[in-house]
């Protein structure tokens, strides 16, 4: 299914705007990422305020690896000899699997480095620390080494860049756990030129996106069982609220650096987990339309991310649609599956956009106050 969707992708890319396609290697070694089960690559499509369209593909990796087995007090001595035995076995093969990995990054970016314009190595290793970080930077326009260095900087700081990878590695003992700890991050960015100019680009049109993406939605409301519920969540400013466990959030976007007022209006649609088949092939109907919408007006700002259906437990943003004026409105179609069933939430921000804790079961959030919907309210507590 993977190697299926990123031939789809490749076919995509192909085609949009001027034709240029990602460095097929990068690519190979992201397939391979994939396959290895420990990386999850994720492929994003934006539209920017340059006018450009840039494709990036992002990872995060993180391991630990304790210095010894826990073990419960009335074990025997058999027992515990038989659990460090396999304690070691399978942090042998973790150890020997993230080596692996790194070695074929390396590879990639030893392979590439005569073709780039600027690229970049370090390595520090001593005992069990280990720090890696590679940049590989193809520009358009010739080959004079930009000033300051590009070294290790993201694609947006890098004059002219039309494809940049980026990979950090750093593994060190962590005293505290007692523990090896691996980190890793991979990003891969590819700059497409449109023929839009920074001056003609648009807040992203919610009015004629919702149109577009309409029989998608009628259809999941014409499931047995489906609802749609109005959204209404509100903070005012000067109001505070947090990301923390027992806290009244579970995601805070904040417009300019600090809290000031947000309003999320728009509609949760609901199936029910007897709906999984119908709903996940009209979940891959409503993003081939959204995809449409984007991929053909590159005037506006957008960020689409690829996906194959709904994410478990994990509330997803598939499409962003950005404002271009500081008082125009965000656009979010979020998606996601838990043990109840299937949402989708298709909501307009204005301000900041904070998400309540329960938002499933909610009718309103307001500055902290919690309405829940008949019968879903916490146990103790009734609206």
């Amino acid at each position: 299914m993977k190697k299926t969707l990123t031939l789809v992708m490749l076919a995509l890319i192909a085609g949009t705007i001027t034709g240029q396609e990602p460095n097929k290697r990068f690519q190979r070694l992201e397939n391979y990422l994939n396959e290895c089960g420990s990386y999850n690559i994720v492929h994003r499509q934006s539209a920017t305020m340059r006018g450009t369209i840039v494709h990036s593909w992002d990872t995060y990796f993180q391991q630990m690896t304790l210095e010894e087995p826990l073990f419960n007090e009335d074990m025997s001595e058999a027992e515990r000899e038989e659990i460090a035995a396999s304690y070691d076995d399978i942090n042998a093969a973790r150890r020997r699997k993230s080596a692996e990995m790194v070695d074929s990054v390396r590879l990639t970016f030893a392979h590439l480095a005569a073709e780039a314009s600027e690229s970049y190595c370090y390595e520090y290793h001593k005992g069990n620390i280990d720090t890696i970080k590679y940049t590989w930077v193809y520009r358009a326009d010739g080959d004079t080494r930009l000033s300051p260095s590009p070294r290790f900087k993201e694609w947006w700081q890098i004059g002219n860049a039309r494809e940049l990878v980026n990979f950090s590695y750093d593994k060190g003992y962590d005293s505290s756990d007692k523990a090896i700890v691996e980190k890793a991050s991979y990003n891969h960015n590819l700059v497409l030129q449109s023929n839009i100019t920074p001056d003609k680009m648009q807040t992203f049109d919610i009015e004629a996106f919702e149109t577009h993406i309409n029989p998608a939605l009628k259809a999941f409301k014409k499931l047995k069982g489906a609802k749609a519920y109005p959204v209404y969540w509100r903070h005012d400013e000067g109001f505070e609220d947090d990301v923390k466990p027992n806290e009244g959030l579970i995601r805070r976007e904040v417009r300019y650096g600090r809290p000031t007022y947000g309003l999320v209006t728009g509609t949760h649609y609901f199936i029910p987990l007897s709906q999984g088949k119908e709903a996940e092939a009209l979940y891959k109907q409503l993003i081939d339309q959204a995809y449409d919408y984007v991929n053909n007006h590159p005037e506006q700002l957008y960020t689409y991310k690829f996906t194959s259906r709904f994410s478990m437990y994990n509330l997803e943003d598939v499409v962003v649609g950005r404002r271009y004026k500081d008082n125009d409105d965000d656009y979010y179609i979020s998606c996601m599956c838990d043990y109840d069933g299937y949402h989708i939430l298709a909501i307009t921000s204005k301000g900041d956009r904070w998400i309540p804790r329960d938002w499933q079961k909610l009718k309103s959030y307001i500055n902290g106050e919690k309405t829940y919907r008949k019968g879903l309210e916490p146990k103790g507590k009734k609206e």
